[in-house]
């Protein structure tokens, strides 16, 4: 059985022709990536679109600076209500040194206010309410009291009052202390944080 079928492979293979080449044929060629996006940018240079992105880019820059995105709206403090704040943590694993030796071991309870100085006051408020603003001017100046905005124009706010108005980028702040409305005053109470929400009038304020 196995001479026959290599009999009529060979004879298939003797019998093959060449029939030559029908149509035009193109060489296989694509276009260098990375030279085309060199030449969109060199086109974008002549007719001024890559100058028009870079303006468009800074003045996004500029406008966020001025007034950054609120990563929280919170509404105005109608009551006044304090609870505390425990900043403790728990460790889930050893923490060692560089040479390798256990300085804490899992399930540690730590505060973090047992090895900070930071003892200044924090007045979180709405940077768009004058009352708020306001009341946070009036709780002390920088050396003992640090402003920070949910929202609003912090430039606009230093320039204005000579005063660092900070900004709570993400509402990172907002979030980890719990703050539900402003303004909020957060003191060291050791060993705990006391959080108060302070309702402020705007009619009474100047």
């Amino acid at each position: 059985m196995l001479a026959p079928v290599m009999a009529l492979g060979l004879a298939g293979a003797a019998s093959a022709k060449n029939f030559g080449s029908y149509g035009t044929l193109f060489p296989v060629a694509e276009p260098d990536f990375l030279e085309e996006i060199l030449s969109r940018f060199r086109a974008m240079e002549t007719d001024g679109g890559l100058a028009q992105m870079e303006r468009d880019m800074q003045q996004r820059t500029r406008d966020y600076l001025a007034r950054p995105t609120a990563g929280a709206i919170l509404p105005p403090a109608t009551d006044y209500r304090a609870f505390e704040f425990d900043p403790s943590i728990t460790l889930d694993r050893d923490l060692s040194d560089h040479e390798g030796r256990v300085f804490a071991t899992a399930g540690t309870r730590i505060n973090p206010l047992d090895y900070s100085g930071f003892a200044k006051r924090i007045v979180v408020i709405d940077g768009d309410a004058p009352g708020q603003v306001a009341f946070a001017l009036s709780e002390g100046d920088e050396l003992d009291t640090l402003i920070v905005i949910a929202k609003g124009a912090p430039l606009d706010l230093s320039r204005t009052h000579g005063r660092r108005f900070w900004f709570d980028q993400q509402g990172v702040i907002v979030k980890r202390f719990g703050v539900e409305r402003l303004p909020t005053l957060i003191t060291r109470a050791d060993p705990v944080l006391l959080i108060e929400e302070i309702p402020v009038k705007e009619e009474d304020q100047p």
